[in-house]
């Protein structure tokens, strides 16, 4: 371990929105989400651009599994609860074929209140 000082170079970083913080989630399934969130990053960067404009990223649950360093049934169930509020779409593709993934960002309930 090394010190964090002024002139310390941090590594790279994932973004974890503020607005998941109060919600009915495992802490799993927000980490999950905030992985998600990077890699739409990448996948926007790369192109994967559906039609309507929405990005189109992949991220299967064994990549969930090793990023998350969980079981395949956590990492599963995380993407259940992502699903469930509504955060994430998943549309299968088939046999063998991992999911398209589209996110949805979360609503920061007191940035909405005063934007009226």
């Amino acid at each position: 371990m090394i010190p964090f000082k002024t002139d310390t170079e941090i590594s790279s970083y994932i973004i974890f929105p503020r607005s998941l913080i109060p919600l009915d989630l495992s802490n799993d399934a927000k980490v999950l989400y905030a992985l998600l969130l990077d890699r739409a990053g990448i996948s926007r960067k790369k192109g994967y651009i559906e039609a309507d404009g929405t990005i189109r990223l992949y991220f299967t649950v064994e990549d969930a599994k090793a990023k998350l360093r969980r079981s395949r049934q956590v990492a599963t169930r995380a993407f259940h609860e992502l699903e469930s509020c509504g955060l994430i779409v998943r549309r299968k593709q088939g046999f063998g074929r991992p999911a398209i993934i589209t996110l949805n960002l979360p609503v920061d309930k007191r940035r909405d209140a005063n934007d009226r």
